[in-house]
């Protein structure tokens, strides 16, 4: 899990919650918030486990940012199957890195600098960003698939068929 920033102008600033599956490198939430504390975190998570269809994960990888610590609590209030909680995660430590959802920050913040920030916290660009990262992407690392596909969901990764299929639901 990660916080970004995603609006650089002083009164702004937006923090972007990723969370994401370690294996499959599927995205489960993206949740912009105003602060980087525990109401932002914890809603990341939420969404993460609601996305997920209620699973838990087994450990939670995160930076030295405090917020996780209350968040992690109140997201997962029940202590025997509440994830590990793995922080302080860098890349000079090659068995607890976070350098997936780095590299995936760094690809947000070359999207949203060309768009000149988000104008608001209700933008679903989010949300289209999600979708297109899990279905329609595919990701060298994953030998070609999209993170959808590495996690056996049955979702074409056309646009077009993606499109089609939104439409019917």
């Amino acid at each position: 899990m990660k916080g970004g920033v995603t609006n650089k102008t002083s009164k702004n600033i937006a923090y972007l919650w990723n969370v994401m599956d370690r294996k499959t490198r599927f995205l489960l939430a993206s949740k912009l918030s105003h602060y980087r504390d525990n109401v932002g975190c914890k809603a990341g998570l939420e969404d993460a486990i609601r996305n997920s269809r209620g699973l838990i994960p087994e450990r939670l990888f995160t930076d030295a940012n405090r917020a996780y610590w209350g968040c992690t609590e109140n997201a997962f209030p029940n202590p025997s199957t509440r994830p590990i909680h793995i922080a302080k995660v860098g890349i000079n430590k090659p068995h607890a890195t976070n350098n997936r959802i780095e590299r995936l920050n760094g690809t947000l913040r070359e999207r949203v600098k060309v768009q000149r920030g988000w104008k608001n916290y209700e933008t679903p660009v989010a949300e289209g960003m999600r979708i297109h990262y899990n279905f329609a992407k595919p990701h060298s690392e994953l030998e070609g698939q999209t993170p959808a596909q590495r996690a056996g969901i049955g979702i074409s990764h056309n646009w077009l068929e993606l499109l089609k299929q939104s439409l019917k639901n």
